[in-house]
Order: C-alpha cells, then sequence, then structure tokens
C-alpha cells in the first residue's frame, strides 16, 4: 500500500506537465501579433517571458526522470537549462535568442505538453 503522505506519482506528472503547458502558452499569448522590433522594444514582455521560460525550466526540473525519458520528443537538457540561460542572457543579444525560441522551439514544445495531456480516445 502506498503512503498516504506521499502524493501520487501521475497526479504529480499531470500537475507538472500542466504547469509547464500554461508558461509555455503565456509565453506565446504575451507575444503573439508581435513581430521582433516590438518585442524587442517592449521590457515588460521580456519580463514576463523570462520569468515564464525560468518556471518551466523550474518545474521540469521537479519531473522524475521517468518522465523526462518517456517524452522523448522534447529537448530536455534545453528545458532544464532555461534557467540558467535566461539569467544569464545580457541585454540586446537576448532579445535575438528569446525571439528564436518564442517562433521556433516552444510552439512545438507546446504541441508535445498538449498531445501528451489530451485523454486517451476511448475504443
Amino acid at each position: 500500500m502506498r503512503d498516504p503522505n506521499i502524493p501520487n506519482p501521475h497526479l504529480l506528472k499531470q500537475v507538472h506537465l500542466e504547469q509547464m503547458q500554461q508558461a509555455a502558452q503565456r509565453i506565446l499569448d504575451y507575444t503573439a501579433g508581435m513581430e521582433f522590433a516590438e518585442f524587442a522594444a517592449d521590457g515588460r514582455t521580456q519580463d514576463a517571458v523570462r520569468y515564464n521560460l525560468h518556471q518551466l525550466g523550474v518545474i521540469a526540473a521537479t519531473l522524475h526522470k521517468s518522465v523526462r525519458e518517456e517524452l522523448t520528443e522534447l529537448d530536455w537538457r534545453s528545458i532544464l537549462d532555461l534557467p540558467d540561460t535566461v539569467s544569464r542572457l545580457h541585454f540586446g543579444i537576448q532579445d535575438e535568442i528569446l525571439w528564436d525560441l518564442i517562433q521556433r522551439t516552444l510552439p512545438y514544445w507546446l504541441v508535445v505538453l498538449e498531445e501528451t495531456l489530451e485523454p486517451p480516445l476511448e475504443p
């Protein structure tokens, strides 16, 4: 019998993946319809993006290694490195790096997370 004081790992997996999905979606929502020049000039949006990228990495680090091994579609090393990457980016250089991540990588990560969280179809 499982110790009632230990949270159900399946529920934790679900919660953490949902939190990762929410962080990724927030970033895409914050930057929807923006061009690079607008993003580069908008410090508030950059701060919000950096915060959510940091959160995405921190949440990923709480997932059990076996969960990360199940989802091979995601580049876990890059996700786990997000908190360090975001904190070390220098102003100016960061704009292009963040924009590239938002435009190219994040939408793919979001699709993988959404597909993982979808309930299986019943036969």
